[in-house]
């Protein structure tokens, strides 16, 4: 039987100034665009300003996460750390419940 999912804000900082992550921005999407199809990535964006993102992600645990994480390019190119936390959602709108579950 499959773990249920668990749910997980990330955040994504970057270590480097914004000049030097660019680069990796195309090939980050892409990375985020296989986890989107795979059902990992609900929705991402940068932050403003432009000093990192935010990510929220469901995966069966933890290490999951970690692992989809270390394949990112930001990480592969040392540009990005990431800030792991797990959350259990109890109260959203009825637009989100088809994601979460009842609460």
């Amino acid at each position: 039987m499959a773990s249920p999912d668990r749910f997980f804000v990330v955040h994504v900082i970057y270590l480097r100034p914004f000049s030097e992550v660019e680069p990796w921005v195309a090939p980050h999407r892409e990375h985020l665009d296989r986890l989107l199809a795979a059902g990992h990535l609900l929705l991402s964006g940068p932050l403003v300003p432009r000093t990192g993102g935010l990510l929220l992600m469901r995966a069966a645990d933890r290490s999951d996460i970690e692992r989809m994480l270390a394949e990112d390019p930001y990480a592969r190119a040392q540009v990005a750390r990431y800030e792991v936390l797990e959350f259990s959602p109890v109260k959203f709108s009825d637009e989100l419940r088809a994601v979460f579950g009842e609460g």
